[in-house]
């Protein structure tokens, strides 16, 4: 048995609830803080996604043509703020880097140390009475274009293959896709099913994260912000005022908000976590797919969530990270309606816009500081926060008792998520 530490975790978003989450069940004193509340940020107003075989590396070399059009365009799934390119530079120039061939495979193997453990992490969480529900299985992946879909789908055979899953099934051609899936706009002209992947609803899994972790005992403190920190105690400003918290072992989980501006985490630049915001809304159809709807050709995904659609995509990045644009989400149902019938001039509802961390290697940041080892930073994890968050926390479970990081059964290389 380990000793029970005493341990700080700053930020209640995903990646901090699964790690409070396992580590309060291995025995941990765990308090628990967020500047907002438990859930704020991204971890309710995702996709829901549990996705393996699609938790890759953002930075790729088709993505070079992304940018151009990011720079040049308000009606691009990728936008660009043309104020905020100073401060991306560093960010952009690395992330550029990174969509050599080259780097593509070498960050992917990287990452692929933690996707393969995710399925399992996840059901650990339901053994234990997590529900993960409001969801379902499988994606139909579809787009206009046959060709784009089937380069799309080869790639998730070759990934399929090496994670030892069931393939995805063939390709649907329209009168055939159609007939499988009546909601699909009719110029989607193909489409195929990957059966093994799962979607839940993100509020209900936060909600149920939330309640184990109260009957755990830990500590929750909403509305307490980390200002400063170092290897044994952490400044937090409270409601009240600051205050001083010492720990064992702290967790920063704070997402896009991982900063120099928290003192203790000077090393922290845009060059390394830059925020990626996201938007989503909800709409009644007049039915519901049988399956989660990714467009592989509009970059957004219709997601059948707790008897309700949800629309999620673009990709925006800008001096003011929470900023709704009503503009952007216009785009986005226009986007939605174009592969997805039966919403087109619905009533929205449930708008929302919140800030991913991003990093420039697609990689997410799993690492000790250096100059205070007893602090341990777990953000950047792009657009996969959800996918990761659990096995995410096996590995920061292990790192906070001193133990090598596992992942379905094999020791896997921290190199690559160090600071």
């Amino acid at each position: 048995m380990t000793a029970s530490q005493d341990v700080l975790i700053a930020g209640a978003g995903l990646i901090g609830l699964c790690t409070a989450y396992s580590l309060a069940r291995a025995g941990h004193r765990v308090t628990l803080i967020d500047k907002d509340e438990v859930g704020s940020g991204a971890a309710r107003g995702n996709a829901g996604e549990i996705t393996p075989i699609q938790v890759t590396p953002m930075p790729e070399p088709e993505q070079l043509t992304e940018i151009f059009k990011g720079v040049t365009s308000r009606r691009h799934y990728l936008n660009i703020a043309p104020a905020a390119m100073p401060l991306l530079s560093a960010f952009g120039a690395g992330f550029m880097y990174n969509t050599m061939p080259a780097k593509v495979r070498q960050n992917t193997r990287n990452l692929d140390q933690l996707v393969r453990g995710a399925f399992a992490a996840f059901d650990s969480y339901h053994q234990d009475g997590i529900s993960l529900d409001g969801g379902g299985y499988g994606f139909l992946n579809n787009s206009a274009s046959v060709d784009e879909l089937q380069k799309f789908r080869d790639k998730q055979v070759q990934r399929a293959d090496l994670f030892g899953t069931e393939r995805p099934g063939q390709i649907m051609l329209d009168g055939d896709l159609h007939d499988f899936e009546s909601v699909l706009a009719k110029r989607v002209r193909a489409g195929y099913v990957a059966h093994t992947e799962r979607y839940i609803d993100p509020r209900l899994f936060v909600d149920e994260l939330h309640e184990k972790l109260l009957e755990l005992g830990t500590q929750i403190h909403e509305q307490t912000e980390l200002v400063g920190i170092d290897n044994n105690s952490a400044t937090l400003r409270t409601p009240a005022g600051d205050i001083t918290s010492g720990f064992d072992k702290a967790i920063v989980a704070t997402g896009a908000w991982t900063t120099s501006k928290i003192e203790g985490l000077a090393g922290i630049r845009p060059a390394y976590v830059t925020p990626g915001t996201g938007y989503s809304y909800h709409v009644q159809p007049d039915r519901l797919p049988g399956y989660l709807l990714a467009s592989i050709d509009r970059k957004t995904l219709g997601v059948p969530m707790s008897g309700e659609l949800r629309v999620v995509g673009l990709m925006d990045f800008s001096s003011q990270i929470e900023e709704f644009s009503a503009q952007r989400v216009d785009h986005l149902a226009s986007q939605a309606s174009a592969f997805i019938q039966g919403i087109d001039g619905k009533p929205r509802f449930d708008e929302w816009t919140g800030p991913r961390p991003m990093t420039p290697t697609g990689l997410p940041i799993i690492s000790p500081l250096k100059a205070h080892p007893n602090v341990i930073v777990a953000t950047g994890h792009n657009m996969h926060g959800l996918s990761l968050g659990p096995v995410t926390a096996e590995v920061v479970v292990s790192m906070v008792e001193g133990k090598p990081g596992v992942v379905a059964g094999s020791q896997i290389d921290m190199k690559p998520f160090a600071l």
